[in-house]
């Protein structure tokens, strides 16, 4: 009925599921967002292409808070941050300085909405327009709030105010205008839930961080010495030895001339990866072929960096009348890997494919296919998965500023072969480390979820 309209004509904001939620709210609420704000204010983002005017390194520079630095944990998540020097922090970016305890809210951007963290003890920052910080009374204040957005309850009343279709958004009306239950107590139950995510994350982590030693341990190789930490810094090479190669001190380092010497060492025979793989190219499209639904292309973001496994979360699809290649779908044992990245560390990661996939894949990924009956394909995944051939990769594009990876590049890149059983008992070990570890990861999120649910039936009254 129109007297039932709110000054929005959107169906999605009448959806009788979202109005009934919103009512039941209400009813508990304490009051709104705007009854806790003392300031708000959202900040813009300096030109990169005036990197030197605006922006510094994490020495002498202020914390650049982003969308990807909030966390439905309620924490900000400080391992990926940009930073803006302390002009641009005091005078361009003034109003949207951030302190310790305020409470900071995505507003714009696709994927959940609202999502909030608080600042820690003795923070100082600044953000971007696709956030505000708010100065709220205390500290358990903002962390309330914060436990409360982030609920689903939180997260659908915030979508229903947003606007911009493709891309929304909340203006300050809007956000202002949520419901808030507060009830600090909801927030010890979020606190214990990330604490135990976190331990089993990192016994995850431990997992993966120990199959280098096994790998290096079973092929009888010495271990590398951590980046950093050669004895000699400076050191001295034979022009006969640079003669048709690079020149570039990086690509002589002592450490790769180490790893060199020790998997020469290997108690195994060795071979180069050109006499027991070859390489298959990816797809090559344009923007005009890509579609909403079709032919399945897999790109760079669909292998996660730190497990090294496939991630179908998002897939980018190109029309179905497009002319492909058989040889360019992912089979059974193909080894997946990124060839070209905008980051020097994604360049060269890997993912094993366990099955035939209706998926293709991108040109700036490559496939590796194992045509040599003496090796195991998962065995070779583990090798190029390790930190054998990450420094090696590091040899090849460190000390240059080419992030792209071509076959020619690594085909001599030199892989210890033990005989078939032995691989096959190497890659099963490491296999199942991986699974137990992702089944840790699976059981973090889990942890999460069920806190999520918890602190949902309390704001309810349920």
């Amino acid at each position: 009925m129109r007297g039932a309209l709110e000054g929005r004509l959107e169906p999605f904001y009448y959806i009788p599921e979202i109005v009934d939620l919103e009512n039941k709210v209400r009813k508990i609420a304490n009051g709104k967002l705007r009854d806790y704000i003392l300031k708000i204010a959202s900040g813009a983002t300096p030109s990169v292409k005036e990197e030197e005017k605006f922006y510094s390194d994490a020495e002498n520079g202020i914390p650049f808070i982003r969308v990807q630095n909030l966390s439905p944990t309620n924490e900000l998540q400080l391992d990926d941050l940009k930073y803006i020097n302390i002009e641009t922090h005091e005078n361009y970016l003034k109003r949207s300085q951030v302190t310790e305890n305020d409470l900071l809210i995505k507003i714009t951007g696709v994927g959940r909405m609202a999502v909030a963290s608080v600042a820690p003890k003795d923070f100082i920052g600044n953000t971007n327009q696709h956030l505000v910080v708010i100065k709220t009374k205390d500290r358990l204040i903002s962390e309330a709030i914060a436990t409360f957005l982030n609920t689903d309850i939180g997260e659908k009343l915030a979508s229903r105010r947003s606007t911009g279709g493709t891309r929304p958004a909340l203006d300050y009306g809007a956000l202002k205008s949520i419901p808030i239950v507060y009830n600090p107590q909801i927030i010890d139950i979020v606190k214990k839930a990330v604490l135990e995510k976190k331990a089993k994350e990192a016994q995850a982590q431990a997992l993966l961080a120990g199959i280098d030693a096994y790998l290096l341990d079973k092929l009888g190789i010495s271990p590398l010495a951590p980046e950093g930490e050669t004895k000699d810094k400076t050191f001295f090479v034979k022009f006969s030895q640079v003669q048709g190669k690079r020149f570039d001190p990086f690509y002589h380092k002592k450490e790769f001339e180490e790893l060199k010497k020790n998997l020469e060492n290997s108690v195994y025979k060795i071979d180069k990866i050109k006499n027991l793989c070859y390489n298959v190219s990816g797809v090559i499209y344009s923007n005009v072929d890509e579609a909403n639904k079709g032919i399945k292309i897999l790109r760079a973001n669909n292998i996660n960096l730190h497990r090294n496994e496939l991630d179908l979360s998002d897939i980018r699809y190109i029309r179905n009348d497009f002319e492909i290649k058989d040889e360019q779908r992912l089979r059974k044992n193909d080894i997946f890997m990124c060839a070209a990245s905008g980051s020097k560390e994604h360049s060269g990661k890997v993912a094993f494919i366990d099955e035939d996939l209706d998926c293709y894949f991108g040109g700036f990924m490559m496939v590796l296919r194992c045509f040599n009956l003496d090796v195991s394909s998962r065995y070779v995944f583990e090798i190029l998965a390790s930190s054998i051939f990450r420094k090696y990769l590091m040899k090849i594009l460190g000390g240059t500023n080419i992030n792209n990876l071509n076959f020619s590049m690594f085909k001599n890149f030199q892989i210890p072969l033990p005989p078939l059983e032995i691989q096959i008992k190497i890659a099963e070990h490491i296999s199942q480390i991986r699974a137990q570890a992702q089944a840790l990861e699976a059981e973090a999120k889990l942890v999460l979820e069920q806190a999520k649910q918890v602190v949902e039936k309390m704001i309810l009254g349920k």
